[in-house]
Parts: structure tokens; sequence; C-alpha cells
């Protein structure tokens, strides 16, 4: 499983580089959910971006980088083989459409 959440992930960076698709990884246990996600300021552009994580119906954000392309589909895909290891199912999904700042 480890190995598919990586895979998963990096294949879902090394798209969302070039389209700026919105990564998200939704983990369940029981009937429970946690939602990470690429959050980009810009549809246009990889970074500014952050990573934001959704628990009980409350949204945090965990990381958020300036300049660095990548760093934030890292952090999420780390972050959910982090939640895989604990127990948690983690699905990834690369969409389409780009999600900005301004939606949440």
């Amino acid at each position: 499983m480890r190995k598919f959440l990586l895979v998963s992930g990096l294949l879902a960076a090394s798209v969302s580089a070039n389209a700026n698709d919105a990564i998200k990884y939704t983990c369940t246990m029981d009937n429970a959910e946690r939602v990470i996600e690429v959050v980009y300021a810009s549809a246009d552009k990889a970074a500014p971006c952050t990573v934001s994580y959704t628990k009980d119906g409350v949204t945090q954000t965990l990381w958020s980088y300036e300049s660095s392309e990548g760093q934030c589909e890292a952090k999420a895909a780390e972050f959910a083989e982090k939640q895989s290891s604990w127990g948690w199912t983690c699905n990834s999904d690369a969409s389409r459409t780009a999600t900005t700042e301004s939606a949440q």
C-alpha cells in the first residue's frame, strides 16, 4: 500500500506541476473521513500553494510554500502515506479542475 501511495503521489505531483490539477487524498477508517488537499493560489502556477487537512469538519493548513514547486504535492503524498501507516485507507484524486484559495 505504501508503494502505491508513494507512486500515486509522485505521479500526481508530476501531473500537477504541469497542469495545476487539484490533488486530494481522501482517507477513511470505519465511518470517519480525513481529507488532505493541495490548494493553489493561482490556477496557472504550482506555487504558492498550501496543504490543507480536514478532520471532523475542521480544516487547517499544515504546510505552505511560496516558491518551491512540487513541495505541496510531496508533503500531501507523504502525509497520506503516514495516515495509511496508522490504519487509514487513502485514495488519491487528481482532478482536472484547478483549486484556488478563493474557492475555499
